[in-house]
């Protein structure tokens, strides 16, 4: 039969396999496709609920005497994976998940909760499109299943722990600092605070849900292939 099938070609079920990434047979992008199916809608409201829930209660239960700065902030740990398997839909788990969940859960006003959303699209939002774009011209997998391997782990570092999370550090302590959140003296500590347990519990929690969940969640066909389906 194996033999037969070998003949015949590849099966028309079988999704097309990616040049370059033996990790993966699947192709991701940002292109504009076909609607997304239900079952992946669910998975992106399940997705925005978790990571709203998870930052309401770090940023209530974990905060480190500031308001709304948790200490232990792992909903991002969370969120990073999130976003590579969900696409553009990473920008809504984002927004919604910091401004309802870390904004208006933990009693801040509107104006404030709307405006401290658009830290988390830097945090989450540069994760995804940078293994978008990069991360099959490497070898390596967009949804960052091969994560265990040096190539593939040194990669999710460079490309969805350093640079969101200090970015996001900086950008997020900014706006607390003049919304008079955060007094100006405490600035770079607040900043280094932030970083770097944001930093480790993305490293930690989100490469072992990458590995280990990824592969999961795309058998079952609930991951996003394009920018939004």
């Amino acid at each position: 039969m194996d033999e037969v099938q070998k003949f015949r070609g590849p099966r028309r079920d079988e999704p097309e396999a990616v040049a370059g990434s033996p990790s993966t047979r699947v192709k991701y992008s940002l292109r504009f496709d076909e609607l997304p199916t239900v079952g992946q809608l669910v998975a992106i409201a399940v997705a925005t609920a978790v990571y709203t829930i998870m930052s309401w209660f770090c940023s209530t239960f974990l905060s480190t005497g500031v308001p709304v700065v948790s200490s232990l902030f792992f909903a991002i740990g969370f969120g990073i994976p999130f976003a590579l398997w969900f696409g553009g839909w990473a920008l809504v788990i984002a927004y919604i998940g910091n401004a309802i969940g870390a904004g208006v859960m933990t009693g801040q006003p509107l104006p404030n909760s709307l405006l401290f959303g658009t830290v988390d699209l830097i945090q989450l939002g540069v994760p995804m499109l940078l293994y978008r774009l990069l991360a099959p011209s490497f070898g390596l997998d967009s949804i960052g299943k091969d994560v265990f391997t040096a190539k593939g782990f040194i990669f999710f570092l460079l490309c969805a722990v350093i640079p969101n999370n200090i970015i996001g550090g900086l950008y997020g302590n900014y706006l607390l600092m003049i919304s008079g959140i955060v007094p100006a003296n405490a600035f770079l500590l607040s900043w280094f605070q932030w970083s770097a347990s944001t930093i480790v519990l993305t490293a930690v929690i989100g490469s072992v849900l990458l590995r280990y969940l990824g592969p999961v969640v795309e058998r079952f066909g609930l991951t996003v292939h394009g920018a939004l389906s």
